[in-house]
């Protein structure tokens, strides 16, 4: 069973009070980060799925779940699953555009997207459960109820100092597993990117899809409270008359970003505007011959696709 409203209170307002920095809003949110193709399939089917049932269903677009790993213990895969907490182990192997060679086990998040979920709404389900630690492991266990939660180790759970132990880096996974589906637009709060760039493509791909009722939610994360920020994407895009203006956020992954900037056209032909390496923190000036009329634009770096907007040549 899920808890009840005073046992969240009490929570929130012990852990809020005692943080100073970023993790002041970590208790009233639970997390769910997703590649955006992970994202956009949950926004449009407007639910979370267990790993079963996502599996059943064919619509995991983006596993980013090393096979080794996902595979050593099914307990939560019949749940939907979110974390008490960002910027976990889990998020830190798979978060930022890299060169292939720095992929964690193969998996690569790229543009990934934060789902911050009301916490009081979810924990309060009737159903809802909780782990002690990364259900991965075998040591953790599944709780319910007041007595459950109180038992948790909200020290290790928040801890996001540098050199974890391993037992803290288990329960900075704690996991709160939720009835599958768990209904989104019922209980989601926020949809957090980490830059301008990032979330004008998440407004942009929900209009593509009819989901505009999302875009007042799409947030820009401030500073280092829900991404590490160690790996590349576009800080910004911005649009001149025949220019194209942009910037890459730094990468731990080599000196370099591989860019490939392309349009489709009105008439619905494809355009390459740009194919090269570059360097990040720095401003470029691409220049292009676009028709007039409603272009999309289209980033790719290192491979990975990166950004998406559309361009109205007739109004630049």
């Amino acid at each position: 069973m899920g808890i009840s409203e005073a046992c969240f209170d009490r929570h929130e307002a012990s852990w809020t009070n005692r943080f100073t920095n970023y993790k002041a809003k970590w208790p009233k949110y639970l997390f769910r980060h997703e590649p955006i193709e992970g994202a956009l399939g949950v926004l449009s089917s407007g639910r979370l799925l267990s790993r079963i049932s996502a599996t059943a269903a064919d619509c995991i677009a983006n596993d980013i779940a090393p096979t080794e790993i996902i595979g050593g213990r099914d307990v939560a895969h019949n749940f939907a699953r979110l974390y008490f907490r960002p910027r976990t182990p889990t998020q830190f192997h798979i978060e930022g555009i890299r060169k292939p060679a720095d992929y964690y086990r193969g998996r690569h998040g790229g543009l990934l997207v934060m789902l911050a979920f009301d916490a009081k709404s979810v924990l309060t389900m009737p159903s809802t459960k909780f782990s002690d630690g990364n259900m991965q492991s075998g040591v953790s266990s599944v709780l319910d109820g007041d007595l459950g939660f109180d038992s948790l180790d909200f020290l290790g759970i928040y801890h996001d100092e540098a050199n974890p132990t391993d037992d803290q880096k288990r329960k900075r996974c704690a996991e709160v597993l939720a009835d599958s589906p768990l209904q989104v637009e019922e209980n989601l709060s926020a949809i957090v990117v980490r830059t301008d760039a990032d979330a004008t493509t998440v407004k942009y791909l929900l209009d593509q899809r009819g989901l505009p009722h999302f875009t007042a939610i799409v947030k820009k994360s401030e500073g280092i409270g829900v991404f590490f920020h160690h790996y590349t994407a576009l800080q910004f895009v911005d649009f001149a008359p025949n220019k194209i203006r942009f910037k890459l956020a730094s990468t731990r992954s080599g000196n370099s970003v591989d860019v490939r900037i392309s349009a489709k056209t009105p008439d619905g032909s494809d355009v390459q505007i740009y194919n090269g390496s570059l360097k990040p923190l720095t401003p470029y000036f691409v220049n292009h011959t676009l028709p007039s009329g409603l272009n999309t634009i289209t980033f790719h770096l290192e491979g990975c696709f990166a950004y998406s907007s559309g361009l109205d040549t007739s109004a630049v």
